[in-house]
C-alpha cells in the first residue's frame, strides 16, 4: 500500500453546527495513576458495551495499563472522549515530540499487541480530532488498529471522498480470527480428524477449564511453570524470566479474573504426578469479543501434540458458549496451531492522522512504522528458522 497518497479521511459534518457540537463534547488526558472512580466506572460500561464487539480491547483493563508503565519509555496518559456526557472513545496514550511536531500515540507492547481504542457508535472522530489540533497536537498514531473498527470505519467516506485532513496506513497485516462461522467439522479435513483420533486414543487427556479465583492463582502459575519449560523458556523469553514481563501478566489476569472474563483451557494428564497439564492457553473475552493471549505446553508430550489439541479443545468451547464470537488469535496465517484452524482473516495496521498544518510529518511518521513492521516480519521469519 502507498505511503504517498492519504486512504482515510474524516467523517463529513452529521448535520449538527461544529460549535454547537465542540460545545457538547470534552477532551480529558489522565495520568494512569490518577483515574477518578467514575473515569473507571465509564471505561468499564464502554468495554462491556454491545459496540464493544466492534470495538473492544481486552488489554485496556485500567488496573494492567497501570502495570505496563515500566514498559513504556514515556508517561502513559488516558485519553477519553465524551460527547454530550456520555465516554465514547477510551485509550491509554503516550504523548512524545519528535523534533517540533507533538505525537498522540496510542499505547501497545509486545504483550498488548492491539491498539484499537474502546469506542462507542455514536463516535464524532472529526470532532475529537479538531479538538487535539486545539490542543496542538501534530499527529495521532493508531498501532495496531483494526481496520474495520469503529475508530477506522468512521473516519472514511462514502466512495473514498476526502475533505483534505486525510489519515495513512502502514504495516498492514493478516491475523487468523475464530468467528461465529467456525465449526470443527469445516476445519478439520478427513486426514487430520484420523491423526487426531489416533492421538487420542495413544495418550487421553482430560480437558478443564478454569476461570475466576482458579485461573489467576493455580491457573497462571501453572501456566508460567509450563511455558518455562518450552522453547520460550530456552530462548529466555517466558513470562517467569522477566520481573517486568510476570508483574504486567499477574495485574492483567488478576483484572479479568476479577471481571469473570479470564479463562484457561488445560489439558492434563491424569497419570502425571503433580503438576497435570501438559498444555494450557489464556484467553480474555468480553462481550463475545477476545484473544487468545498465551499458549503453553509441555515438549515432553510432542507425540501427541498437545498445542494444537488445547486450541482445538479452546475452539470447541468458545464456539458452544458465544454467538456471537470474534477470537483474535493475535497471530498470522502463517502460525503453525491457528493459522488452518482458523481461517477467517482480521486485518490491521497502524493509522497515523495528521491533526493540523503539513502531512509532512504523518507521512514520515507513517513510513517510519512500515520499516518497522518490515523488520519485525525478518525478526519472526529468523525465529521461525531457528526453531526448526
Amino acid at each position: 500500500m502507498s505511503l504517498s497518497a492519504p486512504v482515510l479521511a474524516f467523517e463529513e459534518n452529521s448535520g449538527l453546527d461544529t460549535a454547537e457540537s465542540a460545545a457538547s463534547c470534552a477532551l480529558k488526558l489522565v495520568r494512569h495513576d490518577a483515574l477518578s472512580k467514575a473515569d473507571l466506572s465509564a471505561i468499564e460500561q464502554l468495554a462491556h458495551q454491545p459496540a464493544a464487539r466492534h470495538s473492544g480491547n481486552v488489554f485496556f483493563a485500567p488496573r494492567a495499563v497501570a502495570a505496563s508503565a515500566s514498559l513504556s519509555r514515556g508517561s502513559i496518559d488516558w485519553l477519553l472522549w465524551f460527547q454530550d456526557g456520555r465516554l465514547c472513545l477510551a485509550a491509554p496514550v503516550v504523548i512524545s515530540r519528535i523534533a517540533s511536531f507533538s505525537l498522540v500515540r496510542i499505547w501497545t507492547h509486545t504483550y498488548a499487541p492491539l491498539g484499537t481504542p474502546l469506542a462507542d457508535k455514536r463516535l464524532r472522530p472529526d470532532l475529537l480530532f479538531e479538538e487535539l489540533a486545539d490542543r496542538g497536537f501534530s499527529a495521532l498514531a493508531c498501532p495496531l488498529l483494526e481496520t474495520g473498527s469503529t475508530l477506522a470505519t468512521a473516519v472514511a467516506l462514502p466512495g473514498g471522498r476526502q475533505d483534505g485532513r486525510a489519515g495513512f496506513w502502514s504495516g498492514i497485516a493478516e491475523r487468523a480470527v475464530l468467528t461465529s462461522d467456525w465449526t470443527e467439522a469445516a476445519a478439520l479435513s478427513a486426514q487430520r480428524k484420523k491423526k487426531l483420533r489416533k492421538m487420542q486414543r495413544t495418550l487421553p487427556l482430560v480437558h478443564r477449564v478454569l476461570r475466576g479465583d482458579a485461573a489467576r492463582d493455580e491457573g497462571f502459575r501453572q501456566f508460567c511453570e509450563l511455558e518455562a519449560m518450552g522453547w520460550k523458556g530456552a530462548a529466555g523469553s517466558a513470562l517467569k524470566q522477566s520481573d517486568t514481563a510476570l508483574a504486567y501478566a499477574s495485574e492483567l489476569v488478576a483484572s479479568h479474573g476479577a471481571q469473570d472474563t479470564l479463562a484457561i483451557d488445560s489439558l492434563e494428564d491424569p497419570q502425571r504426578q503433580g503438576n497435570q497439564s501438559v498444555a494450557m492457553v489464556i484467553s480474555f473475552e468480553i462481550a463475545g469479543r477476545g484473544v487468545v493471549w498465551k499458549i503453553g505446553h509441555n515438549t515432553d508430550y510432542d507425540a501427541v501434540s498437545p498445542g494444537y489439541q488445547v486450541i482445538l479443545a479452546a475452539s470447541r468451547r468458545f464456539a458452544a458458549e458465544n454467538t456471537p464470537i470474534w477470537i483474535d488469535s493475535l497471530a498470522g496465517p502463517e502460525h503453525p496451531l491457528v493459522g488452518w484452524l482458523w481461517p477467517q482473516r482480521l486485518t490491521v495496521g497502524t493509522l497515523v492522522v495528521p491533526l493540523k498544518g503539513s502531512h509532512a510529518p504523518a507521512r514520515t511518521l507513517s513510513g517510519f512504522y512500515q520499516a518497522e513492521a518490515r523488520l519485525r516480519q525478518v525478526a519472526r521469519a529468523l525465529r521461525q528458522r531457528l526453531r526448526r
